[in-house]
């Protein structure tokens, strides 16, 4: 456990504004009062100190930092991409005089830059050749950063290389004038924000009205698109509300990290999701319940337009120009669409196959069989008995064999017999460890407190 700040960046917010717009403000103390007034109910409830809720605001200044309404919430540790120990010793560093920093332009190498602070051509080559942490140098790129310390005689005693936001090359003299180099890892400090949003007419504009990142749109749309259509099933007034996490270098933001609770409200129906990271560190999202939100296939293996033919057992054919059955469903898609696969399993067929054009057939396990008809091409690597992954490409939407234009033929066989692929009932992926439910639970019910705390005081805020 270790305490964070919940951070709660509302959307009506500017960074920018001054505090003399007293609107905003007010706001901020009515969500603080209420917010106080449901903190004891939530102590007893989440077992989370709620004491310490705070407003901030800013001056006019165009450079302070943003309002911020929090409380220290103990949370989890939630697993995000790997941005190590900070550099305490690089802070210090650029703090002190004698630091010359050069912004690396086009055409620039370590000799150049080397030799515009009148260090010999010796030195280069012993830095540029002092190991494989050091190699990187000969291919330093425009934008980065090098910092140069001289000491009086105008030789070179330290030298930081920024390698990435995260990553930074650190070379020091040693007191017997050789060089040591080591790379240095800044960690980032990760604070969880809530957002909300109803749809209008799309849900992207709904997270670009509510200054929600692609990036965690996208990660919210991965989570429920085994139970939602996003491209049919979503509705006018639908509602979703989300806690991510921000990942911060000191004041500065750097990225957006994963979703750590999600709702999301489709035609009336509630779905929820939670992040869970079980005592062996695998972590994915589940229900409430502890079920997975991954299903064992993809509802749809492609993105598309439309559809442009349904599961049917009599449709006339457009270019045999006589009723038959179609056995699966055409997504209409632009020529060159890549095509996934629905679910985990083996290619058992790739090759052309009569009307279906170019095809892959996917066996997953005993029981089901996937069908991928009318490809324009196949995804490199792809042949028979290859093993695939679920979402892995295996081939680009095109217009192979009877087909009038660029579409996408999917087929869903269970023991051979042809399933609606729309309306089938997906099998679920494995579910929470039995023996970690109450674990899962009681990092469940935290999350999901917190977004409810978060949408009623938002709420109260808003009417």
């Amino acid at each position: 456990m270790n305490f964070q700040h919940f951070d709660l960046k509302s959307y009506q917010l500017s960074r920018t504004k001054p505090r003399k717009r007293p609107s905003l403000y007010s706001k901020y103390r009515i969500a603080s009062l209420f917010t106080l007034l449901i903190a004891p109910a939530a102590i007893l409830l989440l077992g989370f100190s709620a004491t310490n809720w705070q407003s901030t605001t800013k001056g006019a200044d165009s450079t302070a930092k943003p309002d911020r309404l929090h409380y220290a919430l103990m949370l989890p540790a939630i697993a995000e991409a790997p941005f190590n120990a900070s550099l305490e010793l690089g802070h210090a560093m650029a703090q002190q005089n004698g630091w010359q920093t050069t912004i690396i332009k086009s055409g620039d190498t370590l000799a150049s830059i080397f030799a515009n602070n009148k260090l010999p051509a010796t030195t280069t080559h012993t830095i540029a050749t002092l190991n494989e942490q050091t190699a990187s140098l000969r291919h330093i790129k425009p934008g980065q950063k090098i910092h140069l310390l001289l000491d009086n005689g105008g030789h070179l005693n330290q030298m930081k290389y920024e390698l990435s936001i995260n990553e930074t090359l650190l070379i020091q003299r040693a007191r017997d004038q050789s060089f040591r180099s080591q790379l240095i890892n800044h960690e980032l400090q990760a604070y969880p924000v809530y957002r909300a949003g109803t749809i209008e007419n799309s849900l992207f504009e709904a997270a670009a009205d509510n200054d929600i990142p692609d990036s965690v749109i996208m990660n919210l749309v991965n989570i429920f698109e085994w139970d939602i259509d996003f491209s049919l099933d979503i509705r006018q007034g639908d509602y979703f509300s989300i806690v991510y996490n921000e990942l911060y270098k000191g004041d500065t933001k750097i990225r957006s990290g994963q979703i750590l609770a999600a709702k999301f409200v489709n035609n009336g129906k509630t779905y929820r999701a939670i992040y869970y990271t079980d005592p062996n560190g695998n972590g994915d999202y589940f229900d409430e319940n502890g079920n997975s939100m991954r299903k064992a296939f993809l509802r749809n293996p492609v993105e598309f337009s439309r559809i442009s033919s349904t599961f049917s057992n009599k449709r006339w054919h457009p270019i045999l120009s006589k009723w038959r059955s179609h056995k699966g469903v055409d997504y209409a898609a632009a020529r060159g669409t890549p095509v996934r696969a629905a679910g985990d399993g083996k290619i058992s067929f790739i090759g052309s196959k009569g009307g279906y054009g170019h095809t892959i057939l996917i066996q997953h396990g005993e029981r089901y069989t996937t069908v991928y008809g009318h490809l324009q091409r196949y995804a490199k690597g792809m042949r028979t008995g290859k093993r695939v992954k679920q979402g892995q490409v295996i081939g680009y939407v095109g217009s192979s064999g009877l087909a009038t234009g660029p579409h996408l033929h999917y087929e869903f066989r269970v023991h051979g017999i042809h399933r609606n692929p729309l309306t089938v009932k997906l099998p679920e992926a494995e579910p929470v460890n039995p023996s970690y439910l109450k674990h899962f639970q009681q990092k469940a019910n935290r999350y999901l407190s917190m977004l409810h705390l978060m949408e009623t005081a938002v709420a109260s805020n808003r009417y």
